[in-house]
């Protein structure tokens, strides 16, 4: 009986699980009927689009109440008509696929088009290369050629300048109509990508001058009108924001940071991209992802200003982000604060890893990983994946595969592009130089993966990276537009408005430290102009990112200066003394500034000196196994026995770091082989740079100002800030002090907009985003990874230049701004 209940309980099992089964099954077999969808035969329904030709030579397409397209009708590429609407043809298969239709969401035709690639085309698009091709308005080269018949859909954008719109505009869609025409592959657009960039867009302040501001509007405006100039050049992919924390007053990428509270730099973070991928009306209204959206990477995750003893991880002694402190979590949240945006994209669309390998404390390592955060599966897939569930386009940073691969030397280079694809990277930054053979490697590289995980789950990395990768082509809209409008670009090119709103916003980002007597005070109607004396200020020869000879100009351009003052400034000698160049010609040397005499000087009724911060360098600077070695260190980190770490100071007179501050022992270094009583162990390198002394290459700034404050009794200081400074140095000496920031691929605060402030014309009203450090001891006793925890300089008139300080005509300002980022700073929380 038993038996007979259990076979009819097992036959009713069956029956519902097959029942279930043909349910599936019918609702998937309705699913795949709705797409593709056969093109509409000709004449057959309402047509609801119409196209025409344009002034630039593509074809418009306008659908009603719907999207605008645009091709090439000598491309190849054809349309399709389905329900009386227009589509793209992208693969050519006279259907409408789910990737083509435009009224699908961007997240559902990203993934429809995943499959429409080879394995091979789908490497060429996780390849970015610089670009070596060569830009013009009527060809495209060769390299070009390849690199898009490769798949190479990341690309960097042209450069140039106010005469080159048309060369943009023509080079896009000569570049476009190509990708339309490769046969067997379907086509998807280029995007083009760039770091901030300047000369051809509005001069906005750098990311630290908007973080002066105190006013994440601010940030918010900058965003929204550059998103604008920016695409109507056809750039939609900025490689920023930086959001790292300024914790380490030495580092050298505080510039491109919005200081070191993480209150504020949460909150115009946040602003920043907003305004960067949302697209507005002409009433403001936020309206999602659109024409002018740009897609941000937010970088460099997750942090990378713990940098120990300041050292840049762009270098391979600065390999190391330290938190003495135990704030990795704090570092974290600007990055959290942009996964939650309060407009319609929600969150910003992708990333860019940093280079560091992350050490706590105690020596240990960041997840238990003595590697990059490009090879981090703990920083990446545990954390930023899982913990945080974040499912945007992760880049690694540029040359994370060669020269700054820290952790994972030992790899070939097929298992570190599978080491970053395990962890969670979906693109390799600055990679593809080599056209083939780097597609070749990444292929090597999925084999690789194939025999170590399994075709499965390679697959699963390859489709899911991809993914990612081409929302960022399909939210902005360019996969049924990527054409662009020569009257467009041209009437937004340095668009008066938004030359204005940058101006005021550069005004707002001046800090006045220092206004003894009121000597900088509203205006007078009707003053005479005032005699001043602007001195030249040397500036060594740079090399790294540009080379630039030396040079010696007056502080302030003479002609823009004369609108507010009657200018006198120093002579040069007719023949320089300096070093010989290449060509065998002496440059410039600071001997050969003729300087005004005492007495001249003191004619003027005041000086105005501007001088930049202490600039860290290096006695030899050189190349060394492909990797170039900036300040605090010297020799080739190759041969360590050669290889000196040093200091990097902020002040202009030489410092030796030999105070109980200094670590004897780094909590960074590399694993070295040692011999010792005939064995080999593997110990950790010290780095640390005790008793060593820091090189400034711009100690004349400080007898400069000394100088001429000896010669006049009124002398006003502008200083064009990087990095924080000790100002024990010259503030006694000097009336009052004005603070720009700039660098960092932004320029400096526009001469005009000091000059407003030091004439009266406009009130000051910026504030310290960062702290300025008393001296060098407490700047080597404060930790690399805490806000706020040095002890600040005290001026002679007993302010205090700290965090969230600045002055107006009026004194100290308190307004809404400090009640709520003076505050004691937050902090993260490892989450559970």
């Amino acid at each position: 009986m038993n038996y007979l209940k259990n076979k009819a309980s097992s036959k009713k099992v069956i029956f519902m699980v097959l029942f279930a089964a043909l349910i599936t099954l019918f609702f998937a077999c309705n699913k795949t009927k709705e797409y593709p969808k056969q093109a509409d035969s000709p004449g057959s329904g309402k047509i609801k689009w119409i196209e025409s030709q344009t002034p630039d030579g593509w074809t418009s397409v306008k659908n009603e109440a719907g999207t605008t397209l645009g091709y090439s009708k000598s491309s190849g590429l054809k349309l399709i008509q389905v329900d009386g609407y227009a589509f793209k043809d992208l693969n050519r298969n006279n259907m409408l696929d789910e990737f083509e239709d435009w009224r699908l969401d961007f997240e559902t035709r990203a993934k429809a088009m995943v499959d429409e690639f080879t394995l091979e085309q789908t490497m060429g698009m996780k390849m970015n290369p610089f670009g070596s091709w060569k830009v013009n308005q009527d060809t495209l080269d060769t390299i070009i050629k390849e690199s898009l018949d490769l798949c190479y859909r990341q690309l960097r954008a042209p450069r140039g300048g106010a005469n080159d719109t048309r060369t943009k505009v023509n080079w896009n869609n000569m570049v476009q109509e190509y990708i339309e025409g490769i046969e067997n592959s379907t086509c998807i657009p280029a995007v083009w990508i760039d770091d901030p960039r300047s000369g051809d867009v509005s001069s906005w302040p750098s990311n630290l001058g908007l973080a002066a501001t105190f006013d994440p509007e601010i940030g918010a405006q900058y965003g929204r009108m550059m998103s604008e100039e920016w695409r109507a050049m056809g750039i939609s992919m900025q490689v920023a924001t930086q959001m790292d924390l300024a914790t380490e007053p030495r580092w050298k990428r505080i510039p491109g940071t919005f200081g070191e509270d993480p209150a504020l730099s949460m909150d115009i973070a946040r602003a920043v991209i907003n305004g960067w991928q949302s697209t507005y009306d002409n009433q403001g209204n936020d309206l999602g992802w659109g024409k002018h959206s740009v897609n941000n990477q937010m970088k460099h995750f997750p942090g990378d200003g713990a940098a120990e003893g300041g050292r840049e991880s762009h270098t391979r002694d600065g390999a190391y982000n330290i938190f003495p402190g135990g704030q990795f979590f704090t570092h974290v949240l600007p990055f959290l604060a942009c996964m939650d945006l309060p407009g319609k994209t929600k969150t910003v669309s992708a990333a860019m890893t940093n280079y560091s390998v992350g050490i706590e404390a105690d020596g240990s390592t960041v997840g238990g990983e003595r590697v990059g955060t490009s090879y981090s599966t703990y920083k990446l897939k545990n954390l930023l994946r899982e913990k945080y569930n974040w499912d945007g386009y992760i880049l690694t940073d540029f040359g994370i595969l060669t020269s700054k691969n820290y952790g994972v030397e030992n790899l070939s280079p097929a298992e570190k592009r599978l080491a970053t694809l395990e962890a969670g990277c979906d693109a390799f930054g600055g990679e593809g130089g080599d056209g083939q053979e780097s597609v070749d490697l990444a292929m090597e590289a999925f084999q690789l993966g194939v025999s170590r995980l399994g075709k499965a789950k390679m697959d699963e990395i390859m489709k899911k990276s991809t993914e990612r990768m081409l929302r960022t082509h399909f939210n902005i809209g360019i996969v049924d537009n990527p054409y662009l409008d020569f009257e467009v670009a041209q009437s937004t090119f340095l668009k008066p408005q938004h030359v204005e709103a940058a101006f005021q916003a550069q005004l707002k980002s001046i800090v006045m430290l220092k206004n003894t007597d009121g000597i900088i005070s509203k205006a007078t109607k009707g003053a005479q102009k005032p005699k001043v004396y602007i001195p030249r200020v040397f500036v060594a020869a740079a090399g790294g990112w540009t080379r630039t000879p030396a040079s010696a100009k007056p502080g302030f351009d003479p002609e823009v200066a004369g609108e507010y003052f009657d200018v006198v400034t120093d002579k040069l000698a007719d023949k320089y003394t300096g070093t010989a160049d290449r060509e065998g010609n002496p440059t410039l040397s600071p001997n050969d500034i003729i300087r005004l005499s005492k007495a001249e000087i003191a004619q003027c009724d005041f000086a105005i000196v501007r001088i930049s911060n202490p600039k860290n360098g290096n006695p030899t600077f050189m190349e060394s196994g492909g990797m170039r070695e900036g300040p605090g260190s010297a020799g080739s980190i190759s041969n360590r026995e050669d290889y000196t770490y040093l200091p990097i100071s902020l002040q202009y007179r030489p410092y030796t770091a030999n105070s109980e501050f200094v670590r004897r022992e780094s909590l960074g270094g590399d694993m070295i082989e040692v011999s010792e009583n005939g064995t080999t162990k593997l110990v950790k390198e010290n780095r640390s740079y005790f008793g060593k002394t820091g090189i400034i290459t711009n100690e004349s700034h400080l007898d400069l100002v000394l100088n001429t404050a000896a010669a006049t009794e009124k002398v006003i200081v502008v200083v064009d800030m990087s990095n924080p400074m000790v100002f024990t140095e010259f503030e006694p000496e000097v009336d009052a002090i004005l603070v720009g920031f700039g660098g960092n691929r932004a320029a400096n605060v526009p001469d005009k907009a000091f000059l407003e402030i030091i004439t009266g014309q406009v009130e000051p009203s910026g504030l310290l985003p960062l702290q300025m450090p008393a001296n060098m001891e407490t700047v080597e006793a404060q930790f690399e990874d805490v806000p706020r925890d040095m002890h600040c300089h005290v001026d002679s008139n007993g302010n205090t230049y700290d965090f969230a300080f600045g002055l107006n005509w009026s004194g100290t300002i308190k307004d809404e701004r400090t009640a709520k980022y003076d505050v004691i700073p937050i902090v993260g929380v490892a989450p559970e």
